[in-house]
């Protein structure tokens, strides 16, 4: 668990000095100092440290912030005996010479040409198409089949807005879901083994929740970015959400050169720490990146720890750095609304592909032409359901294609491997490890379990031992796709796969499920997940409750749930990430009839 620690004063004796960083070394670590105007300070407990911030000034009160020190290693660690392959294309790094007096925040990284396969099996994921949209970035309506291209320069693999979404979960069924970390390895896996370069980037936005379980998460998605060979990520407004603690454990490094995440314009402590842009030589190709975060998506505004600024301001700065790196073709990895990247993009010259992530829906079949540019936009989507392929040749337009991620690509061994990890880790901390601490339900009630329900209501047990309901614990502990991997022991499957949690929220109620050996009697999505705790209802129930009849039957009509009213209970759950097919017209009749009960016997 990260901690906030401030540091004793040092002396300004025994401090060595490299490019403007102080290093001190106490008790076995390596430090390097920020002056006091920086509140951020997290450590890592029992681990030894390297701290990466600039030490501004010669102040000699610090503070400290710390992440593991540079060596290899994996942030989530793989199981034993799961062989990790590396398929993606081998990366040699090639700084730009930065005049005398400027940071060096840009490099250019030499990706090589994969060596000559014979072509793998495609997946049958790409858009089928009955005409051609043409040249991809340069017109036509329709999908563009990928495909068919002749082989490109390189291919731009572009991705964003995962918002979480690390593998789709499979309550509708995997056939039903896009996305997913292991499918779209999958899919650089068979571009690359036809000899095609990728230069993967991401727009940012991997988390959705703050916490434990989504610092974790944030863990997991970087080491399998990293795994996939990323070359630049962006941050989304999540992300920050985070804390710089968190995100600079991950994204700063000791030479900004050989960091995956870069912006424009987002500044955590000290504009030292990450690139602010990068140019990827690939296939004859000289790729310049930026990413940028628009600061209307913030929701808690600005923090001295972490810096957003205009990006408008920072575009020209970042466009420079990818001209001294000789750059021939330009990208935005912008984060925002579609018009905000299009208003920059009109009034800074020398951007040649906008891409924008943090809308909502899918992606469109082609690339869209700015007006009053020569800038083509592509979206991402949401929820990584989608890759963007945008494939460069040396005499001809760029063609692009969306390709939807769906079951039809396989999972990539690697990426199961970093999911059972994850998996792993929840476990390990368990509940209060991850923060969950069981509040009171909104009613002060307590739950009792289907069991104690049935005991009068025998007919709508019988009905519920016969849904799919009865079985929903069942269904993470053993799931029937992907059974390799048991989810109950995390909180975002757990809420609605057992009895006595709030399901949008992730949380437990006091007397809800905790475990399956201490709440058998809660396991299931039991009958007080719609009706409310029964704890008061039943016990006044009993023989010599003692309870008044006015009281008795005041908690009667509480627990009462009327039909007019269950859609609404129903979609806590069967909510459009996990149940899709609930939210079309006349579906919720055609559920309710599977489950339907009413009062007494």
């Amino acid at each position: 668990m990260l901690d906030v620690v401030r540091s004793r004063k040092f002396n300004a004796t025994g401090v060595t000095w490299t490019r403007g960083i102080a290093t001190i070394s106490l008790l076995g670590a390596t430090l390097l100092g920020c002056d006091t105007h920086s509140k951020a300070t997290r450590l890592i407990d029992g681990d030894e440290l390297t701290v990466s911030m600039p030490l501004n000034g010669s102040s000699n009160d610090v503070f400290l912030v710390a992440q593991p020190p540079r060596v290899p290693r994996e942030i989530i660690p793989t199981p034993p005996g799961v062989k990790i392959t590396k398929t993606a294309p081998v990366i040699k790094g090639e700084v730009v010479p930065v005049p005398p007096g400027e940071p060096e925040t840009v490099t250019v990284m030499k990706v090589e040409k994969a060596p000559d396969r014979e072509p793998t099996k495609m997946g049958a994921a790409a858009e089928s198409i009955s005409a051609s949209g043409g040249a991809g970035l340069v017109g036509g309506a329709g999908p563009e089949l990928w495909q068919s291209w002749p082989t490109p320069q390189t291919v731009l693999f572009v991705t964003g807005n995962q918002h979480g979404y690390i593998e789709p979960c499979g309550c509708t069924g995997l056939e039903n879901q896009k996305g997913g970390l292991a499918r779209r390895f999958t899919l650089m896996k068979q571009l690359t083994d036809l000899g095609w370069p990728l230069v993967p980037m991401d727009a940012g936005n991997q988390v959705r929740r703050t916490g434990r379980q989504s610092e974790i998460k944030f863990q997991t998605a970087a080491a399998g970015l990293a795994e996939m060979k990323y070359e630049a990520i962006g941050f989304g407004p999540d992300d920050l959400r985070l804390g710089v603690g968190e995100l600079i454990a991950v994204a700063a490094v000791d030479n900004p050169a050989d960091g995956r995440f870069q912006s424009a314009n987002v500044v955590l402590i000290d504009p030292s720490l990450m690139a602010q842009a990068k140019v990827v030589v690939s296939g004859g190709r000289r790729i310049g990146i930026a990413s940028a975060l628009d600061p209307k998506t913030l929701e808690d505004g600005q923090n001295d720890e972490i810096q957003v600024a205009e990006v408008q301001e920072k575009m020209e700065a970042a466009l420079e750095l990818m001209k001294r790196g000789r750059s021939d073709f330009n990208v935005l990895l912008f984060y925002g609304d579609e018009e905000a990247g299009k208003a920059i993009v009109r009034q800074t010259l020398g951007i040649d592909l906008l891409v924008v992530s943090g809308g909502y829906g899918e992606p469109t079949y082609q690339a869209e032409k700015i007006e009053g540019t020569e800038t083509r936009m592509i979206v991402t989507g949401d929820k990584g359901m989608y890759s963007g392929l945008v494939g460069l040749y040396p005499d001809g337009p760029p063609r692009y294609a969306r390709v939807a991620l769906t079951h039809e690509f396989a999972d990539a061994p690697e990426m199961r491997a970093l999911m059972r990890a994850y998996q792993d880790q929840l476990q390990s901390l368990g509940l209060a490890g991850l923060g969950l601490k069981p509040v009171a339900h909104p009613s002060g009630g307590k739950f009792v379990g289907t069991k104690t329900c049935g005991e009068c209501h025998t007919t709508a047990l019988g009905v519920w031992q016969n849904s799919a309901h009865a079985l929903a614990t069942q269904h993470i502990v053993s799931p029937g796709e992907r059974s390799d991997i048991s989810r109950h022991f995390d909180p975002e499957c757990i809420s609605c796969h057992v009895t006595g949690w709030n399901a949008q929220s992730y949380y437990p109620y006091e007397t809800g499920y905790v475990g399956l050996e201490v709440s058998a009697h809660l396991t299931g999505n039991g009958c007080e997940n719609c009706h409310g705790p029964g704890a008061s209802h039943s016990a006044a129930e009993g023989k010599d409750s003692g309870i008044a009849e006015a009281e008795r039957d005041a908690l009667r009509v509480a627990m009462r749930l009327p039909l007019e009213n269950a859609k609404e209970r129903c979609m806590e759950c069967h909510d459009l990430d996990n149940s899709p097919d609930f939210h079309k017209e006349g579906a919720f009749d055609d559920y309710w009839a599977e489950v339907e009960h009413s009062g007494l016997d």
